[in-house]
């Protein structure tokens, strides 16, 4: 499956229990050496990123929607 821009992806960790990194990628550059992405990980950061086999994930169109601040009512002053 080739990845696009919205997709999630999971990458696993570089040692054995170290956990997974999620994101969504931004954007897909395709050149003479590869594939590469542009990823937004959960944590907020940002990386580019070249695929090799067995250590990423792609889910298909499930980027996560960004939460939404918390709107505040004013309660009415009793008087």
């Amino acid at each position: 499956m080739e990845a696009k821009a919205g997709d999630r992806i999971a990458v696993d960790g570089k040692k054995v229990g170290q956990a997974k990194r999620l994101g969504v990628i931004l954007r897909v550059n395709k050149g003479l050496s590869g594939l590469r992405y542009s990823v937004e990980w959960d944590d907020g950061t940002s990386s580019i990123i070249a695929p090799s086999f067995g250590n990423l994930t792609i889910e298909a169109g499930k980027a996560k929607k960004k939460a939404k601040p918390a709107s505040k009512k004013k309660k009415a002053a009793k008087r």
